[in-house]
């Protein structure tokens, strides 16, 4: 009987440890083929964008789309070094380094021509990447071709695999099936499915948000940091690895009051914690800050949940909505004074004119006549203040007279300060849209230019505006001797709150100028340096 017993525990023992292993053996070959498919996923991503990319990088080129063209390099040599970092079947490897094809070399060719037009616009690297875009695009589709039956073969593979297991385990499965194998694989098969199931959800939700969403288990280390944190951040998730990598996104000085509140969360009882939420500033990868909404939610198991919100947009929109209503304001504020001005000015014309002509007298008669050269003016003042602050409708007009309306408005100031205006512009032009609007441009770049002037320590100090006319597009020229603009890359200067003034600047007036160009004019405001100082172009179509 004994010896029963110990056969039967022995034969349980057996046929349980080789389920054991077949089990295991299970896992072990569906997470492969979940790991696997994650990073064929990947690889037929990489390799099918590098099709998307070869033609938008040409045609980003043609358009000369240059912040659009260095987004589209920089992603596609991204793209091929992650594709030539991951082992290879010997047919692609022949396909990238040996002939006839040598695509890794054409590729490299492709991108550096880019990089040069990029850089300087010649004319030879633009023929070189419109002329190489097409038969780039049919070998680029053949080597994703490639990778996508590779990864379908190897999915079959694993599958054929995973199914030679199943067969054995079921046959195990069914010597014991009436006493412990049958049930328990049910269980087992429930249990896992549900696992699976939860995951895959709990993933798609996380990585779907449009907030980016941290988590920090009781070890204080950082669990989850999903693709919209690394968007918002700039930061991979093994970079922020704990709690104290987690200090990158938090200002130096509210660093260690932001330590103490989490660890506190941390350490004490979290089940007070209930979806509670923030208003902070927080630091992306660039050291640039930004208004966000951070909400705070705690489990029973110690993980404490941050949700974090980018409100920059929410931000800017009531920053705008304000400069909006601002100038709506200063409108109807110089309605109102010149309404009042026009009858006062009027009479003391008439009345110097009637002195005029009563007086005799040579030297009261100068003074008659300068004082109606000050009349003019603030009559000329009000008006210009008033036109420009109007709010007009999009029509056809002479951009000389939108630029002279900025400059009688920055006339005084220019001969205070000492800066010598050149002008150089091309008659009988009409362009569509705001005068307003280009007006207001023109005067903030030319502000801007006075501000930096005023630093600069030129003694011949000028500005210089250049309008000229060429293929259906007009480009103006603003260009000065200030020393330049200090900024890299040189288009941050058209971002929101970005501002390099020491005085109070909201940093909103090239982003709005540019707001303006683009979608009153459907024209582009870009800006580079000169040996002198600044250039701020803007092209509009005519």
């Amino acid at each position: 009987m004994k010896q029963g017993k110990f056969y039967l525990t022995k034969r349980y023992v057996t046929a349980l440890t080789l389920i054991a292993l077949l089990s295991i053996l299970t896992y072990i070959n569906m997470s492969y083929l979940i790991n696997s498919q994650s990073n064929d996923g990947k690889i037929i991503d990489a390799s099918g964008q590098q099709v998307m990319l070869s033609q938008q990088i040409a045609l980003y080129a043609i358009y000369y789309q240059t912040r659009q063209l260095e987004s589209s390099i920089e992603q596609m040599e991204n793209n091929h070094e992650f594709l030539l970092s991951l082992p290879m079947s010997e047919e692609i490897e022949q396909i990238y380094f040996e002939k006839p094809l040598n695509l890794d070399i054409k590729i490299r060719n492709y991108i550096a021509n880019a990089k040069r037009f990029r850089d300087t616009t010649d004319g030879v690297s633009l023929t070189y990447v419109l002329r190489n875009a097409e038969p780039l695009l049919k070998e680029l589709s053949e080597v994703s071709a490639l990778y996508l039956d590779e990864t379908e073969a190897r999915t079959a593979k694993l599958k054929n695999f995973e199914t030679l297991i199943c067969f054995v385990t079921i046959f195990i499965l069914l010597l014991e099936a009436f006493f412990i194998f049958r049930p328990a694989n049910a269980v087992i098969q429930r249990k896992t499915k549900e696992l699976v199931d939860e995951k895959n959800y709990s993933n798609a939700v996380i990585e779907s948000s449009s907030n980016a969403i941290i988590s920090i288990d009781a070890n204080h280390y950082v669990k989850t940091f999903n693709r919209q944190a690394e968007i918002i951040f700039g930061f991979k998730k093994n970079e922020i690895e704990d709690l104290q990598n987690l200090q990158k996104l938090i200002p130096k000085s509210y660093r260690s009051i932001h330590k103490r509140g989490l660890l506190s969360l941390l350490t004490k009882n979290l089940r007070r914690l209930k979806n509670r939420s923030y208003e902070i500033n927080l630091l992306n990868k660039k050291n640039e800050q930004f208004p966000c909404r951070v909400g705070l939610s705690a489990n029973e198991n110690g993980v404490v949940v941050i949700n974090i919100e980018n409100m920059t947009k929410d931000k800017l929109k009531d920053v705008l909505m304000y400069k909006q209503a601002k100038f709506a304001a200063l409108g109807e504020m110089i309605a109102i004074i010149a309404h009042q001005w026009r009858q006062p000015l009027s009479e003391l014309g008439l009345n110097n004119m009637y002195l005029k002509k009563k007086i005799n007298q040579k030297e009261l008669k100068e003074e008659l006549s300068k004082n109606e050269d000050i009349i003019r003016f603030m009559s000329e003042t009000i008006a210009n203040f008033e036109n420009f602050y109007k709010n007009t409708k999009n029509v056809w007009f002479d951009p000389k007279a939108a630029i002279e309306q900025a400059l009688n408005i920055t006339e005084k100031i220019l001969k205070l300060k000492d800066i010598k205006l050149f002008l150089e512009l091309e008659e009988n032009i009409k362009v569509y849209g705001q005068k307003n609007g280009l007006s207001q441009v023109v005067l903030s770049i030319i502000q801007n230019s006075i501000d930096k002037h005023g630093t600069s320590g030129n003694l011949a100090k000028w500005i210089k505006i250049t309008m000229k006319s060429e293929d259906k597009k007009l480009f103006l020229h603003i260009d000065d001797n200030a020393g330049g603009i200090h900024v890299k890359p040189i288009e941050d200067i058209f971002e929101p709150f970005y501002t390099g003034k020491k005085s109070s600047s909201t940093g909103l007036g090239l982003y709005m100028s540019k707001l303006v160009i683009k979608d009153k004019f459907g024209g582009d405001l870009s800006a580079s340096n000169t040996k002198d100082g600044a250039s701020l172009l803007i092209s509009l179509p005519i």
